[in-house]
């Protein structure tokens, strides 16, 4: 007997997971395989930026994850800052072990005025406590996600894709989503190729318990890079008495994660805390590589690639999770409205349009880090971004936004949010039927336009054309229905007297009218039909 869904997603990881909320929040009801037998016990995807933090909040997890992670905040930080809605700064250290920490220097460090551009603030919390919180609400939303089960073929035509399960069950779904990490099965078997500079560096994560001792003028840290020749690699802080210490392994000269003993992980540790009779209790070992990858393309037909499964890259920066999770959000509401019949399948070129040269630019802004330690080679400096503007200023050009400025690059140099095509909408603080509310919040389920004073009739236009095409959307009146203090959002926004803006389900500016214009039905029905 084949089973039925409209999406079936593999690996119910934070990207497969982030999917099937996205989707289950809009009405539909996927189904999630997942060849482990349980979520993740391991604290790794430790960093959620802003942006990440900005698409939990409309999914309503914004606050149970920071509830999760207010004590992953680094030692002796204090939590009350991250309460009073303060970002904790990253600071990476170089160091010979943490009892030497006052002859370390900085090797990066941030600290990010994020409440200039963005409701939301980045957190650190481990995959282990974040991931429970995204299956959960998954689940409540109506997703179904089965654990021990893996994909082992599939095929498609031009109405659905039939899988085949280790269990001998058959799904027949009319999309696929390949959530199935860097050696994802379903890239594989719709032979998507892949670019690749290989791997940075070989690592096996030792995740232990002590009681660590930092000196009283140690500097405040979020991360160490270990630089010592009997143990080198990184050292975070997850919570009071808990590590994570990855360390390198070099098979160029004999060594494997064979090598890697309880015994031997212990010593390890006692390196990294420079204390040689440090009771130390591993609670496991795991080892991975620091490999660059980025597919050819995201998607084969009605088959979607996400996450890991098109894009990988060393932990510098922290992108992986957090763009796994961007694209997550990008492909849900566009597969969203099109099972809906909100949208033509067209809508769908745009995953592979928007997606795929950011992926592309992030795994190599990844490498170029992680292979720099902290220290940019003079030829690298022009293609460096900050990681700010790699996680939230990204820019898209595709059929799905007209206008966007064509000589725009995917990472621009300085993150910048002026209500362009094709960018983040601002951020600004409005008031909406007596409540303050941030304009990120306007827009996280339909379209959304919004007219500045004397553009009421873009409103009207708007909601005609809508209901004509079938199209939900909302339409907002600057002075009306939301109170702009001062006009900030709205010269934040680039909009004269006049104008308008079209808002898409993510946040991102599809077109904009800086002013009145002679017609307003023929420009919005050409862009709602498209």
């Amino acid at each position: 007997m084949t089973e039925r869904t409209q999406v079936l997603i593999t690996g119910a990881g934070p990207v497969g997971l982030s999917t099937a909320l996205f989707l289950a929040r809009r009405g539909i009801r996927p189904l999630v395989v997942e060849r482990r037998a349980a979520l993740s016990s391991i604290p790794r995807a430790t960093g959620l930026h802003a942006r990440t933090m900005e698409l939990f909040r409309t999914a309503g997890l914004e606050d149970p994850i920071r509830d999760a992670g207010l004590k992953i905040v680094g030692p002796d930080q204090e939590t009350e800052l991250v309460r009073a809605g303060r970002a904790t700064p990253l600071v990476m250290l170089g160091a010979r072990s943490l009892a030497e920490l006052r002859e370390s220097f900085v090797l990066e460090s941030h600290d990010v005025p994020y409440a200039d551009f963005s409701p939301s603030w980045p957190i650190w919390c481990g995959q282990d406590h974040y991931e429970p919180l995204i299956h959960d609400a998954a689940v409540a939303a109506g997703a179904e996600v089965r654990f021990g089960t893996a994909l082992t073929g599939l095929s498609q035509d031009a109405d659905g894709v039939t899988a085949t399960l280790d269990q001998g069950e058959t799904v027949r779904a009319d999309y696929l989503v390949g959530a199935d990490g860097v050696k994802s099965t379903v890239r594989d078997l719709v032979g998507i190729g892949q670019r690749s500079h290989g791997s940075a560096g070989h690592f096996v994560s030792i995740i232990f318990r002590a009681k660590i001792e930092l000196p009283d003028d140690a500097p405040r840290f979020t991360l160490i890079y270990l630089m010592n020749p009997a143990a080198q690699g990184l050292l975070l802080y997850i919570e009071p008495g808990r590590w994570m210490f990855g360390v390198n392994y070099y098979p160029e000269r004999g060594q494997s994660p064979a090598d890697f003993t309880r015994e031997r992980c212990v010593e390890y540790a006692r390196i990294a805390a420079g204390d040689p009779h440090l009771d130390v209790d591993v609670e496991s070992y795991t080892p991975w590589d620091a490999t660059h990858m980025v597919a050819d393309g995201y998607r084969a037909g009605r088959v979607f690639l996400a996450g890991d499964a098109c894009h990988a890259h060393p932990p510098a920066g922290g992108f992986g999770v957090n763009a796994g999770v961007q694209d997550a959000h990008n492909l849900a509401w566009k597969l969203a409205a099109v099972l809906r019949g909100e949208a033509g399948p067209a809508l769908l070129d745009t995953y592979q349009a928007e997606r795929h040269p950011i992926g592309a630019a992030t795994a190599d802004q990844a490498w170029m880090l992680f292979r720099s330690r902290g220290r940019l080679a003079e030829e690298d400096r022009d293609r460096y971004r900050d990681f700010v503007v790699v996680t939230m200023g990204y820019r898209y050009d595709s059929a799905a936004v007209e206008g966007a400025p064509p000589d725009a690059e995917v990472l621009p140099r300085a993150l910048s949010f002026t209500g362009e095509p094709g960018s983040r909408v601002p951020h600004g603080w409005v008031v909406r039927d007596g409540a303050r509310v941030s304009t990120i919040d306007l827009f996280t389920d339909d379209l959304t336009l919004v007219a500045a004073p004397g553009g009421g009739a873009w409103a009207d236009s708007a909601a005609r054309v809508a209901a004509e095409l079938g199209v939900p959307l909302r339409a907002y009146r600057l002075g009306v229905d939301l109170i702009d203090p001062d006009a900030g959002w709205q010269a934040a926004a680039g909009l004269d007297h006049g104008g308008a803006l079209l808002v898409r389900p993510d946040g991102i500016v599809a077109w904009r009218a800086t002013g009145p214009g002679a017609e307003h039905d023929v420009p919005l029905r050409r862009l709602l039909a498209r």
